[in-house]
């Protein structure tokens, strides 16, 4: 059962419509999988950055907890990673995070080499 205070979620997740997982401590102390369920990118003014809007959905054995992230991915000096930071809001939960509310702010790599995407999600969050 999670409980209000400070959270760090951490996710692994290829690239694509593949599932990934996540782990998180502090007030959510808990494991599972991740899934994207919405991802919009945008480019913005600049050519070393893009834009992306994800809406996720963690799933472990207490229930489920979606979050939407809006994240600038920037350019790094290897071509084939991308820095990421941005913030994100629990939208919706079941079960024990029925009622869950949360927010927080998000960094991370996207790294095309390794087909992986590890970001942390750090914040706060509180039984609504």
């Amino acid at each position: 059962m999670p409980k209000a205070g400070a959270v760090t979620i951490e996710t692994r997740k290829p690239f694509g419509p593949l599932p990934g997982t996540f782990s998180s401590t502090g007030a959510i102390a808990e494991s599972g999988t991740v899934q994207n369920s919405s991802l919009i990118l945008e480019r913005p003014n600049g050519p070393d950055s893009v834009s992306v809007h994800i809406t996720q959905r963690f799933e472990s054995a207490l229930g489920t907890f979606t979050l939407r992230a809006a994240i600038t991915e920037t350019a790094t000096e290897d071509p084939r990673v991308l820095a990421d930071h941005g913030t994100w809001e629990i939208i919706d939960g079941t079960g024990a995070y029925e009622t869950l509310q949360g927010r927080g702010r998000v960094t991370g790599t996207a790294d095309d080499k390794l087909d992986l995407i590890r970001r942390s999600y750090s914040g706060t969050v509180r039984r609504g």
